[in-house]
């Protein structure tokens, strides 16, 4: 599974590459559409894992997460912040994503 997401972290790469290079109203909407259904497929990733979640080492008062579940996390996090800025994009209420540098 922590394969799975880096492939999605791939994939979701690529596609915020294809619309900078080729931005417009529907070609957004596409990229929106498509980090949604990433997000949503790392969340049924992140739900559905089956591995260990936390390693041994554990101080007072943490847990700290397996390198394979850590993965799957973060990934789970960057993709859900880059959907929030697609949105922004989108409505047009903050272009930080695509502002032509």
């Amino acid at each position: 599974m922590p394969l799975i997401a880096i492939l999605i972290d791939v994939l979701t790469l690529g596609g915020y590459f294809f619309q900078l290079n080729n931005g417009g109203p529907g070609v957004y909407l596409l990229g929106l559409i498509f980090q949604l259904i990433m997000t949503i497929v790392l969340l049924v990733i992140l739900v559905g894992y089956h591995g260990k979640k936390y390693s041994g080492f554990r101080p007072e008062g943490y847990s700290y997460l397996t390198i394979r579940y850590g993965i799957i996390v973060i990934s789970f996090i960057i993709n859900g912040i880059v959907l929030f800025l697609y949105g922004l994009n989108y409505f047009r209420i903050n272009d930080v994503v695509f502002s032509n540098f």
